[in-house]
């Protein structure tokens, strides 16, 4: 565990004693929601290439053949210093800050070089603004008098190192992802174009500088990098100051706000720009908690990455598993979006949701090529989708098996519908995923001889530990809820639009055939405890003392192999919980306390998803004090390096949106009833009140929760 972050209200800090910091680089990651950077140092990247780098959503490259990696871009956020004409040097007392209220990264430092010592402060921000730009400042404050070249460019040794879809696999070999198309550099600005490997996308990065006490002196181009040259003879009583401002475009850019700028820039004044933005952005995604500092700073740094990862005007994009801040799973996107991540934005920014919806709109034809090669029907969203929403996994078995993300995309379209009441995104979008998906569920489902029944075989719920098994109850709930809405969309276009109707050759008796498989469906039950089981299988698997396997929070899988961890009678992470907070109105108090008692204690929370699912459901059903516990958890998982991979992994994205849907729908009781919000608060003893924004149906409501008062008005 790391308790070397320092929380405040509005800012994070930490100390360190060298260059390199897996973990305070991850947690130190600033970003626009369209590109962004780990908290690495300007100065001394050289020895780790693979590790820093610019990461820009929806800029992948190919590995191999169909298969590709989130690419770690070459980075302008790369200088090189030469102390009176040395150029070894060695980095100390580093503190890294990252303010809250605009996401700008400080990091205060000693730079030795020879005999000859100088503070430096590196200052940078990603505009919220202008989302194509990267702003910076370096300072220097030479100790001794010297002479000084300072070399400010491009770091174009970044590189890829691919993690196996085997979690417990390593891989030591890089690969470079993309290529130098064209390089110029003329006096004080250069530019410089990249093209990715296989997928053959363009990244344009243009560089302009303004000095103080620093004189253009040449301009380089090494196997390292390539840039300009500035020399100062440094004075002990002059900082020496560059400011740098790079415009990032690529070939498949749709975010409106990407402009170049004039001359006329300077540091202070993008930063000004970029701050009103924020602000505009936090007048609707803060939330205030009273009584608890910690929680209070933490919930914030929360939200504030979740904007920070998410291109919020692209809808061509969505959300890896670890954002912007690793390449970790390949940069994928999986049902984390969906599931646990999107509710954020759809109270805080339903702009943001829509294109997160619209991604899977888009991708429709790839979801239906993926079911037929899968020998299916309809429309079957693959398990790990990139840029284009073509399959990635490259285990078989669990993209096989892992159906249920299907249904997941389909319960977060249908989220984001009930929310906004969008109707023109229902009939142009939504209503034909819901009758594409329910064609595959009716070619994937297996009839049961002698019976009404259907069978859901070779299937993997949210718990990866079940082994394949059959009736997940979590993905037959949610085929269920695809059915009845894939009715429901066929009658509004028979009504509304029929020429689509036609289109998509829907019939009466096939509308009919949906409603029999809905009602086919089992839901597994104990029929001794009349209990919610898991799926068919659970039940028979292997006990074991959970202490024999798990030791602190890092996951067993470290220790035990995947095939023994999956016939022991443990989960990795919550399933009948996590579809329980989804689905509250489905199940009685009873079922949901049997259920709790059932299959808490068997919770390895090897998955980072888990801890924030158990508080959301503590909270939702007055578990407070379990409540309290795991929240803690979940919100302080990468803060505090829980589990021991956020430095190796970046920040866990699934985990943040958790977090906050546990802060407003567990702990305050936020829900929808006959169009109308309603507060049910349990919140923890500490919290003296509480207060947050969020839209609904176009509207602004602000929540207001003090002393047993709830209060709830449209802005």
């Amino acid at each position: 565990m790391n308790n070397d972050i320092k929380l405040d209200k509005w800012k994070i800090s930490a100390d360190s004693h060298c260059c390199t910091d897996d973990f305070l680089e991850s947690v130190f990651f600033t970003g626009n929601g369209r590109m962004g950077s780990r908290g690495y140092l300007s100065f001394g990247q050289k020895d780790y290439p693979e590790k820093t780098g610019l990461f820009i959503a929806g800029i992948f490259g190919e590995i191999k053949k169909g298969i590709t990696d989130f690419v770690n871009l070459p980075t302008p956020i790369y200088s090189r210093l030469q102390v009176n004409g040395f150029k070894d040097n060695k980095i100390s007392s580093v503190k890294r800050t990252l303010d809250l209220h605009n996401g700008k990264f400080t990091a205060d430092y000693i730079l030795k070089c020879e005999n000859v010592s100088l503070k430096i402060k590196e200052e940078r921000f990603f505009s919220l603004k202008n989302t194509g730009l990267l702003v910076q400042r370096i300072t220097l404050f030479p100790n001794d008098d010297s002479e000084i070249k300072l070399y400010s460019g491009v770091n174009t040794l970044c590189c890829n190192l691919p993690v196996p879809d085997d979690q417990t696999k390593k891989n030591k070999e890089t690969v470079q992802l993309v290529s130098i198309n064209q390089k110029n550099i003329l006096d004080n600005e250069m530019s410089i174009q990249f093209i990715t490997k296989g997928t053959e996308l363009e990244i344009n990065q243009e560089i302009a500088y303004h000095t103080e006490n620093l004189l253009l002196d040449d301009n380089f181009s090494d196997d390292e990098g390539a840039g300009v040259v500035f020399k100062a003879t440094a004075h002990s009583k002059s900082p020496l100051v560059i400011e740098q401002c790079a415009f990032i475009s690529t070939s498949r850019d749709k975010d409106t706000r990407i402009k170049k700028i004039n001359k006329n820039w300077s540091f202070n004044s993008l930063l000004h720009e970029n701050d009103m933005a924020w602000s505009k952005y936090w007048e609707t995604a803060n939330i205030e908690i009273y009584g608890d500092e910690n929680s209070d700073a933490a919930l914030r740094y929360v939200i504030f990455e979740l904007i920070a990862n998410n291109s919020s005007k692209d809808s061509t994009v969505s959300i890896g598993a670890r954002g912007l801040t690793h390449t970790r799973y390949k940069g994928c996107y999986f049902w984390d979006t969906e599931l646990f991540m999107m509710p954020f934005y759809l109270y805080t920014n339903p702009e943001a949701a829509k294109n997160l919806m619209q991604y899977r709109v888009n991708t429709l034809p790839q979801a239906k090529l993926h079911a037929k090669k899968m020998n299916s029907d309809g429309a079957r969203y693959p398990w790990m989708t990139s840029y284009d929403g073509s399959e990635q996994c490259e285990s078989w078995d669990i993209g096989a098996s892992e159906l249920h993300i299907t249904a997941d995309v389909v319960h977060a379209l249908n989220n984001y519908i009930k929310n906004t009441a969008d109707k023109d995104f229902y009939a142009t979008g939504a209503a034909q995923v819901y009758i594409e998906t329910a064609r595959f569920w009716m070619s994937r489902y297996t009839w049961e001889n002698g019976t009404d029944k259907v069978n859901l075989l070779f299937c993997k719920g949210p718990d990866e530990y079940c082994g394949i098994t059959s009736n997940n109850l979590y993905t037959n709930v949610l085929v269920k809820e695809n059915l009845q809405l894939a009715q429901e969309a066929a009658n509004y276009l028979n009504e509304n639009n029929k020429e689509k109707y036609e289109e998509l050759g829907i019939t009466q008796n096939e509308i009919n055939d949906w409603k029999r498989l809905e009602d086919a469906i089992k839901l597994p039950k104990d029929p001794v405890t009349g209990h919610w089981r898991q799926d068919d299988t659970f039940h028979l698997l292997e006990e074991i003392n959970l202490r024999d396997l798990k030791h602190g929070d890092e996951a067993s899988y470290h220790g035990v192999c995947f095939d023994r961890l999956q016939r022991y009678k443990v989960i990795k992470q919550s399933d009948v919980i996590l579809l329980m907070s989804r689905f509250p109105e489905l199940f009685s108090d009873k079922e949901k306390e049997d259920a709790w008692n059932d299959f808490e204690p068997l919770c390895l929370h090897d998955s980072t998803l888990s801890f924030a699912t158990h508080a959301l459901f503590a909270a939702q059903n007055g578990f407070t004090e379990k409540a309290e516990q795991y929240f803690n958890k979940a919100l302080f998982l990468d803060l505090r390096d829980l589990m021991n991979n956020t430095g190796e992994e970046g920040l866990h994205l699934a985990g943040l949106g958790e977090s906050y849907q546990t802060a407003i729908l567990g702990f305050c009781g936020l829900s929808f009833e006959n169009g109308k919000p309603k507060l049910n608060p349990h919140l923890p003893e500490k919290w003296k009140k509480i207060n947050f924004r969020f839209f609904y149906k176009g509207k602004l409501y602000e929540a207001n929760i003090e002393n047993g008062n709830i209060s709830i008005k449209a802005m």
